[in-house]
Order: C-alpha cells, then sequence, then structure tokens
C-alpha cells in the first residue's frame, strides 16, 4: 500500500489517499509512483495533482530503518516543495529557519523544553500559568520546567477518583 498526498495550485496538501499495490505496481511488482498517481487521476479527476508520500517518514528518518522518503509524512496544510522535494510544515513563526537536513523549522536558538516561544523577543518564556496559585518549578527531575500546583495531586496518580483543581480553595476538588 503507498500513501499519496493531493495538492492544490500552490502545492499545499489538501488530502491523503491510501492506494493499494494493485494500483501501484507494474509488471514486476515494483512500486511505481507514476502508476499510483494514474490511479488517482483516474479516479478523482485528470485536474488533481498527486504525490507519494511515505507514512514511516519524519524529520528525514525512516521509522523502520528504511530509505526516507519526502522528509516527512505529508498532512493536510503542510506544502509540497518541488525544489527540495519533500513536504514542510507551515513556517509556525517568520523568525524561524527551515533544516534542509530534516525538514524541521527550527527557533534561531537552542530549543528549551517546557518554554512557549516569543516571537517579538525571539526567545522562550514560561508559558502561561493555568492558575494564579500554580508555581513556575524547574528542578523536576527528568522532566523540563513546568506549572505545579501548591499542593501535589491527590496519591500522586491520575487513577480513580479524579480531581479537578479549584482555584477558590486552593485545592483538589473529588469530581462526583
Amino acid at each position: 500500500m503507498a500513501h499519496f498526498a493531493q495538492i492544490d495550485e500552490s502545492n499545499v496538501v489538501i488530502g491523503i489517499q491510501v492506494v493499494g499495490n494493485d494500483n501501484t505496481a507494474d509488471e514486476e511488482g515494483n512500486e511505481v509512483e507514476a502508476i499510483g498517481v494514474a490511479f488517482l487521476k483516474e479516479t478523482f479527476g485528470e485536474d488533481t495533482n498527486w504525490v507519494q508520500t511515505s507514512y514511516n517518514t519524519k524529520a528525514d528518518q525512516h521509522a523502520l530503518g528504511g530509505t526516507p522518503f519526502r522528509g516527512t509524512y505529508a498532512g493536510e496544510g503542510m506544502t509540497y516543495d518541488p525544489v527540495l522535494d519533500a513536504f514542510l510544515a507551515p513556517q509556525p513563526w517568520p523568525s524561524f529557519v527551515l533544516n534542509e537536513e530534516t525538514f524541521l523549522w527550527e527557533p534561531p536558538i537552542p530549543i528549551e523544553p517546557g518554554m512557549d516561544w516569543d516571537e517579538d523577543t525571539t526567545s522562550f518564556v514560561k508559558p502561561p500559568s493555568p492558575f494564579p496559585s500554580w508555581v513556575w518549578v524547574t528542578d523536576i527531575e527528568g522532566q523540563p520546567p513546568d506549572w505545579q500546583p501548591p499542593t501535589p495531586y491527590p496519591d500522586g496518580e491520575m487513577k480513580p477518583p479524579f480531581y479537578n483543581w479549584d482555584e477558590d480553595t486552593t485545592s483538589w476538588v473529588e469530581v462526583e
């Protein structure tokens, strides 16, 4: 089976179709993109545009150890760049630059886990607190910094009974 991205006149992905092996193989059983494209054009119309994509490719790495194909598996809203022969996600911020080895957009400074990007200052900043009483904790073993409640979740685990944070009482309240 093969995956194909339908692209519009601007090379923006507008959909994905899966095509069975019998509609992509040549006489010797080899997968051929042009055969899959011909099948899709016959099925969806000659005026449609299709580019094969690899379900197992992300950041120009093949999940199963195979050969990466076209940068990253295509998704709606991504763009096919015919010069790079790769699918690219939308640029998240004007200051981000494309890494042409991974086909991912990267900030102009090293990523700081747990932080949000601030385009105005081109820096990483603390994300907004979910509640005014929560505190920013940076020494969570093995985890990025994060907002934490002033009292731990009951029993320390997310298992029944469940609780919601009540900011008025600054405590956990069992969900009924």
